[in-house]
């Protein structure tokens, strides 16, 4: 029975690549204290340290077969820093990009904008089920804003009849809009 407690640091780390799970246990034990001790002395942070520490020793079992390591230790320490300083990188973009431009919104402010999303797009399924001409001259109407007279003048119709198309579109989607107003009260 090998006990891994006297191993030397190149015999663990050949035990480790090898997958033996008994090698990693034993550098889990070995470095554990020492590795926080670092992560925390750069981090100032128990939790982000004993996370960061983790994380390392995680990416260490996971990678075992790939990675060319000259000294555990060493590479272990060296882990710890650069998750530490990516950690604090990370934190301070998130931190800028907050006070920069995001507030946060209460419930109410996203349920009004799914609403008005929902709203719009509702809509815009109405005004596409509209007949052709009541759609053309709503369109031309409330998106081109053009006149009665322009829009006559452009599908070569009266003005009387652009007038005609669009009550009938505004009374269809005068009647959508009552039957979905439930869903918004």
């Amino acid at each position: 029975m090998r006990k891994y407690s006297t191993l030397s640091e190149n015999e663990l780390l050949h035990c480790l690549q090898r997958g033996d799970e008994k090698a990693f246990t034993e550098v889990y034990n070995r470095y554990w204290q020492k590795l926080l001790a670092v992560g925390y002395a750069y981090s100032h942070d128990k939790q982000e340290a004993e996370d960061i520490v983790h994380e390392v020793l995680m990416r260490l079992w996971i990678r075992k077969h790939e990675l060319a390591i000259n000294s555990l230790e060493a590479y272990l320490f060296t882990a710890v820093k650069f998750s530490v300083f990516k950690s604090v990188m990370r934190n301070k973009r998130r931190r800028e990009l907050l006070a920069k431009s995001f507030t946060v919104e209460s419930p109410t402010d996203i349920e009004g904008k799914l609403e008005a999303h929902f709203l719009k797009e509702f809509m815009q399924g109405q005004i596409e089920n509209l007949p052709q001409k009541a759609k053309l001259v709503f369109r031309y109407s409330r998106h081109d804003e053009l006149t009665i007279e322009e829009i006559a003048g452009k599908m070569d119709l009266t003005p009387k009849a652009v007038e005609y198309h669009m009550t009938k579109a505004l009374r269809s989607l005068r009647e959508a809009l009552k039957k979905i107003k439930s869903f918004f009260v």
